[in-house]
């Protein structure tokens, strides 16, 4: 046992790259794979969590402000077509989550190739999340930035957008500059990160296989 704690360290610090497990029984391979596949999906679900919760607040925003602001229609009609607007982006996340999600398959008491392939399916599955991310980022940032500059320059700025219309490009260039900034860091964090660790796991899994 404890050179499966011992081998497993190696792994997470991404020290171990010849073939050096052929000793450990299938049963000890599908608990050291197994950990740090969930170890890599906890880093990932962490994002999901964040992107609902500003998906709630989104949607509270905009609540909210139809709330106070009811009876004046502009108001009103901006909430509503940023609500429109952003109800695909939120159905098409609840799918690609659910896919995401799907519980990790048993490999107890598989073959080294067996347990290879699980991993690649993992790894698949996690790479099309982060390209349906991408794409949504290149959609629902922009809108999301546009919804918030003009329901706010609506409610608190006299002219509105249309009468501060410098104003209103710049605070949205800037809150989109700061959202892309802060983007790019939480893709290299919570999704590059884990899939390059993935594919160590898969080259050691690989060279095990031959």
């Amino acid at each position: 046992m404890d050179d499966i704690n011992h081998f497993d360290e190696l792994w997470g610090n991404g020290d171990v790259r010849e073939p050096s497990l052929s000793p450990l029984s299938p049963q000890d391979l599908h608990r050291i794979v197994s950990s740090r596949v969930r170890r890599e999906r906890r880093i990932v679900s962490q994002f999901v969590w964040a992107a609902v919760l500003y998906q709630i607040v989104l949607y509270s925003f905009l609540t909210h402000v139809m709330v106070r602001r009811w009876g004046d229609e502009r108001i009103l009609l901006l909430c509503l077509s940023g609500v429109a607007l952003y109800i695909p982006i939120t159905a098409a996340l609840i799918r690609r989550v659910r896919a995401l999600c799907r519980p990790i398959s048993s490999m107890v008491g598989s073959q080294i190739s067996d347990i290879l392939h699980n991993v690649e399916n993992e790894y698949a599955r996690l790479a099309d999340f982060y390209k349906f991310k991408k794409r949504v980022d290149w959609i629902g940032v922009p809108v999301s930035c546009a919804i918030i500059v003009v329901v706010t320059f609506s409610l608190f700025v006299k002219g509105g957008v249309m009468g501060n219309p410098s104003g209103s490009v710049v605070v949205f260039l800037l809150w989109l500059g700061m959202s892309l900034i802060a983007i790019l860091a939480e893709n290299k964090k919570r999704f590059l990160s884990p899939l390059r660790h993935l594919e160590l796991v898969l080259s050691d899994l690989r060279n095990l296989d031959r």
